[in-house]
């Protein structure tokens, strides 16, 4: 009979790397770690500026916000006081003293003799008889 062969499991292999890429993976890590640092600062800088400057943004806007508000108030008041100038001014322009100077600067006075004068209503349009297109042809 035959003895049974002992079967020996084989060695897992190593992945063996060429000697020039080990040396670039290894260059790439030590860059690596050496820039993490300057990384690290990176991040902290810009983490705390980012709030900073969202603050001034905001405070920018702000003031002016309020810049705008003084000068549409100032607007606003300039534009009352004119109001008020031209309300003055019509009121003096309408008053019956100064057209009464002005009527008999241009000798006008009242009539004497009030006419009444009678407008004929106005007469409605005919209704338009026959097709448009050939209105031409009959003269109307």
């Amino acid at each position: 009979m035959i003895a049974p062969q002992r079967v020996f499991a084989e060695p897992p292999r190593r992945r063996l790397e060429p000697v020039r890429t080990a040396t670039k993976r290894r260059t790439r890590r030590a860059r690596r770690r050496l820039h993490a640092p300057v990384r690290a600062v990176a991040l902290v800088t810009v983490l705390l500026l980012l709030p900073l400057l969202g603050y001034t943004a905001l405070t920018a806007r702000l003031t002016s916000l309020n810049y705008a508000l003084a000068h549409a108030e100032d607007d606003r008041t300039k534009l009352l006081a004119e109001t008020q100038r031209l309300d003055d001014r019509i009121v003096r322009l309408r008053s019956p003293e100064r057209l009464a100077a002005l009527a008999t600067a241009l000798h006008l006075h009242d009539p004497h003799v009030y006419a009444l004068v009678r407008v004929p209503e106005p007469q409605a349009a005919p209704k338009p008889s026959g097709i448009a297109l050939f209105a031409w042809f009959s003269g109307k």
